[in-house]
This record gives C-alpha cells, sequence and structure tokens, in this order.
C-alpha cells in the first residue's frame, strides 16, 4: 500500500481509471473539490474516466444526477451500475408474470419499468424479493420483521446494491447490502449484483474491448467492495479516505485483518 498525495504521480501509468461514485466522486450531495481537476487532466492526456458505482439505479439516472451537481458528461467516457447489470443480466431474463417484492427508495419505484415482471404487495404471493435499499433515515430495525418472514417463505433476495452504507453529506446511511446482510443472519438466500462481484468489471472491459487489464486502476473508498472488487479482478486499486473510511491507522488495521489491500493510498483526491 503505497500513500500518495497527488494523482498525476500515477496517472502516466493508467489509460483506464474506474471511479466510484459515493464517497470518490461526491458526497452525495455535491462534487468533491479535486475530482474535475483531475477529470479534466485524465481527457488531456487521452485517457479514459469511467464510472463504475453500485447504485440500484439505472446508469441515465445516474448521468442525470451527475450533470445537476455539475459534473459535465464530456469529461466521462461512460457510466456502469449495479442497477444496470441487475436490469440487462438478470430481470430481463425473467419468465413473464414473475411477481416481486419492493424494498427500496420511493424515488426508485420506476426501476423496474419496461420489464413485464409484476409488483407484488404481499410477501406470501412473491416470487422473489427486489432489494434496493431504504429510504433516506430509515433504519434497518423497521425491515427485521419482515425480512424475517420472507426467510421462512425462502424467498429470493435480489441485492442490487452490495454496499453495506455510504456516507450522504456528513451522515451515515444503510444501503441494500445491510439488509441482504441481516436477511442471510435469518437464513435467507441471496443474489448480488456489483462490485465487489466479477459480471460489472467483465461487462465495462468487454464493452470498451480493455485488452489489457494492468493499464486499469480503480479507485473507491471501500475496501469491500471497490478494492476488494478490483483484486478479484485482478486490476490496481487506489483508497480514497473521502467516504466510509476516514483514518489511515483504521485502515491499515482492516486490512491486515481482511488481507484486502489497495495498490494506493490517498487522503483526498487532487491532481
Amino acid at each position: 500500500m503505497i500513500k500518495k498525495k497527488n494523482f498525476s504521480e500515477i496517472a502516466n501509468f493508467y489509460d483506464f481509471f474506474f471511479f466510484d461514485l459515493y464517497g470518490v466522486t461526491h458526497n452525495g450531495i455535491k462534487l468533491f473539490p479535486g475530482i474535475v481537476p483531475i477529470l479534466k487532466q485524465i481527457k488531456v492526456l487521452k485517457k479514459k474516466a469511467i464510472f463504475i458505482s453500485n447504485a440500484p439505479r439505472r446508469s441515465e439516472k445516474i448521468k442525470s444526477f451527475l450533470n445537476k451537481i455539475g459534473l459535465k458528461r464530456s469529461l466521462y467516457l461512460d457510466v456502469f451500475s449495479s442497477g444496470d447489470i441487475t436490469y440487462k443480466n438478470y430481470l430481463t431474463k425473467l419468465k413473464k408474470k414473475k411477481k416481486y417484492y419492493f424494498i427500496g427508495a420511493k424515488k426508485d419505484n420506476d426501476f423496474c419499468n419496461g420489464l413485464k415482471i409484476i409488483k407484488e404487495k404481499e410477501l406470501e404471493k412473491s416470487d422473489f424479493i427486489l432489494n434496493l435499499g431504504v429510504n433516506d433515515g430509515e433504519r434497518l430495525a423497521e425491515y427485521k420483521k419482515i425480512l424475517n418472514e420472507a426467510a421462512k417463505l425462502s424467498l429470493l433476495m435480489v441485492c442490487v446494491n452490495p454496499d453495506l452504507e455510504v456516507i450522504r453529506g456528513k451522515k451515515k446511511e444503510i444501503c441494500a447490502g445491510s439488509l441482504a446482510l441481516e436477511y442471510k443472519k435469518f437464513g435467507g438466500n441471496i443474489l448480488y449484483f456489483g462490485k465487489p462481484h466479477l459480471t460489472i468489471y467483465k461487462e465495462i472491459s468487454k464493452k470498451l474491448k480493455i485488452k489489457s487489464k494492468k493499464k486499469i486502476l480503480a479507485i473507491g473508498d471501500s475496501l469491500r467492495t471497490d478494492i476488494l472488487g478490483a483484486n478479484n479482478y485482478n486490476i490496481d486499486s487506489a483508497l480514497v479516505l473521502s467516504g466510509i473510511h476516514s483514518k489511515i491507522k483504521e485502515i491499515e488495521k482492516i486490512c491486515k485483518k481482511t488481507n484486502i489491500y489497495p495498490k494506493f493510498l490517498f487522503n483526498e483526491l487532487m491532481w
């Protein structure tokens, strides 16, 4: 794990940069000050910036949000999300009239638009659970009863976001991964999409025709998803202490305990 101060120190070694969104590019409310200068320099160097996110929504919706908080579309090549992977690789392949029980924020009620599967209000009549997370401010305790009931029915949970939590502004919020972890404790069966699982990385490499993994650098704020995912895919990674993890000593302990190490470590991103 090599500590670095400036992104310019390593930029010339790679051609493709897989940036995480929450905790790296923005804090859920506004962009981090260093990200735009970095993206501009990557473009000057004729290299490619790609966003790879565990956001439980389609990429077009994410692009719209990025534009809203001031990130120009011309500064990045594309967005790949766990929402897209779930939609394309799983939900579109389900048989007609499959019924799903929806767990997610109200803003994501449109996630299954265009599909022939049916939203069901009762667990007993559902074929599976579609887990996108929770509404702002909701807590895990509010879902324990329904997760326990679903596990007793042996319903498969499709988890669209493996992240346990994010930092929105200065506030910690739980993600779909926390619900999935609790569901597992009740004996539930879970199907995950997104980092650290390999499908999303393979999808990007295939679409962008990336021939050498040595030319890819993944940048994230989570050891459990971003860095582990990069390690699983055998690409270099950089951990940024602007999101979930914020203290170097804490990181060193977790790395030693889990054997998950990034190649580079940044306190914050700046060119």
